[in-house]
Order: C-alpha cells, then structure tokens, then sequence
C-alpha cells in the first residue's frame, strides 16, 4: 500500500494494534500483490479499520462483535482471524467460548458448532504454540 491517504494510514494503525503485529504480518504475508488484492487492502484500511479508532466501543468489545457477526455470516476463515485477534485483544477463552455458544441460540446451532469447533482448534494451536516458546526459554 504506497501513498496512503490519512484514512488509510489510520485503518493500517488500528490494524496493527487490533490483529497485533504476529498477526498483522501474517496476514500481510498471505496475501496476493496483484492490483484487485491492493484495492481491498486499501478499501478496507479505509472503511473498516480506521472505524475502529471511533470512541464508544472497545476492542475487546468490537471483537466479540466481530465474532457474532461472522458466525451469523458463516464465514469460517474470517472467523479464525478474528478470533485470534480477540485474544490478542484480551478476550478470555471463556468468554470467546460463551459467545460462540451464545450464537446458536439466535443462529443455529450447526453455526454455533462450527464455531466452537474453530474456537477449540485456534485455542488448542496457541496452547502449543505457548508450550514450544517456553521450551525454547528453557534450553
């Protein structure tokens, strides 16, 4: 993304501390350097993430209402990222876990279930992801 403009410059910094920078840079890294993956990045620098400097609402609290939107949507993929940035952000398993549950009763619990079952998979990867840093202090 070359010659931001302020908006976009302000999406990419919430990015930043919204995703966190492991996240952030993986992301970056997975995606495409063609001109239609350009225009998105740039588009949702813009809309999206710089919305997220708005008062009113945490990011603790946008991402739980990220996850919820992107069970209703079943949008698995999203939802992996995005629950990993709500953990980044300070959410608790539980209360991730509780939202997830929650959903099935408004969205189904097939949604509810995938959602769980993407939850326990991103929990599971970061427990033992956690455990390879702390040998690693070890030897």
């Amino acid at each position: 993304m070359e010659n931001l403009t302020e908006k976009q410059l302000l999406g990419v910094k919430m990015m930043h501390e919204f995703f966190g920078q492991d996240l952030f840079d993986a992301l970056k890294a997975n995606s495409r350097d063609d001109l239609p993956s350009k225009v998105g990045a740039e588009y949702i620098a813009e809309t999206c993430f710089s919305s997220y400097a708005r008062p009113g609402l945490s990011l603790q609290q946008r991402s739980l209402m990220n996850i919820v939107m992107l069970i209703a949507l079943n949008r698995g993929p999203e939802l992996r990222i995005h629950i990993r940035a709500a953990l980044n952000n300070g959410l608790q398993e539980e209360q991730i876990t509780e939202a997830c549950r929650h959903a099935m009763v408004y969205c189904g619990v097939p949604a509810g279930r995938d959602a769980l079952s993407v939850a326990s998979e991103i929990f599971e990867e970061r427990k033992l992801a956690n455990k390879r840093a702390e040998g690693a202090k070890l030897s």
